[in-house]
């Protein structure tokens, strides 16, 4: 029988579930450190979030390693590869909950919530705060994946018109214009928000930067649910001091937690959330969808779902 550790909180009935169903595998979960350390050096496969360098280094018998994340930059790639691991990801778990919370944020900064929350802070009944719309606006999307399609699908139903950026140019349901990567200035051109769902790659490293940031239409918004590394710190502090970005929403950063001396936490058309909008009670459920058919790709029954190409970083 093969061992399955899965490293990340599960519910008993979801234990209970994987292990009735297949009982062909030995699962073990845990939380802790101390915990997984007992358990990964007969692993021939991990379900985590985590998997650095010393973890890997213990993990002798591992064939397999299912991230529970869509991006996978924060795993040691190089030695992975060497060893001839397969690696899976989590993309496609996020698309709802992401796209809710892209949803949420788009309407907070039209009616402009961020300044109302501030000033409820200093008791500031003040009626003149602009109040604008969604609806009949264009969003553009950068890195137009499952996430993104979710995105445009529901952005799309409440009026918005959609254009993107994508690696191969191809038909998305619900996007008027999808532009290539290296036409990516057209979409900060014409949107009047623009969300960035571009994975953290060597290639895609500080690439939202100055260049683009004023390319942006008077009045736009930039919403950041990617990766913290693919934006200009310094360029996104001077876009949104100089007004270039009428307002923003970050949930992701180069350095997390952010650090209290980041200037980004005085920035008032900035909301801050603390790398969340891929968190949800429903995570796991939707984990499974993928879980279970690279549990039967791992006996040579079927493909695998969500194949990592090493190379190319997702």
């Amino acid at each position: 029988m093969r061992n399955v550790l899965i490293y990340h909180k599960v519910d008993e009935n979801h234990l209970n579930y994987l292990r009735e169903k297949y009982p062909n595998y030995n699962f073990y979960a845990c939380t802790h450190k101390e915990d997984m350390e007992k358990y990964i050096g007969d692993a021939d496969a991990l379900i985590s979030f985590k998997c650095d360098k010393e973890m890997l280094s213990k993990a002798n018998k591992l064939k397999w390693l299912q991230s529970l994340a869509a991006g996978v930059d924060i795993f040691p790639l190089d030695e992975i590869k060497k060893r001839g691991i397969i690696l899976t990801n989590g993309r496609g778990i996020h698309k709802i909950h992401m796209a809710e919370y892209a949803i949420g944020v788009l309407i907070m900064l039209a009616r402009n919530f961020h300044v109302m929350f501030r000033n409820q802070s200093k008791k500031d009944w003040n009626r003149k705060v602009h109040q604008g719309e969604i609806n009949n606006a264009t969003l553009g999307i950068i890195g137009l994946g499952s996430i993104g399609s979710e995105i445009a699908k529901k952005a799309s139903a409440l009026g918005m018109h959609v254009i993107g950026a994508k690696g191969k140019i191809t038909s998305v349901p619900f996007v008027e214009k999808v532009y290539s990567e290296e036409e990516m200035g057209e979409v900060f051109k014409q949107s009047d928000y623009i969300i960035n769902l571009l994975p953290g790659t060597k290639d895609t490293e500080n690439i939202i930067d100055k260049k683009y940031f004023d390319m942006m239409k008077e009045g736009a918004c930039f919403i950041n649910m990617g990766r913290g590394s693919t934006v200009n710190d310094e360029d996104f502090i001077e876009a949104l001091k100089s007004g270039k970005i009428r307002a923003a929403a970050s949930d992701v950063f180069h350095q997390e937690p952010l650090p209290e001396s980041s200037p980004l936490w005085d920035m008032e058309n900035l909301i801050i959330t603390p790398h969340i909008c891929g968190e949800s009670d429903k995570y796991f459920d939707r984990a499974l969808e993928i879980i279970e058919p690279n549990l039967l790709a791992f006996e040579g029954k079927g493909e695998y779902v969500n194949l990592v190409d090493i190379d190319r970083g997702y």
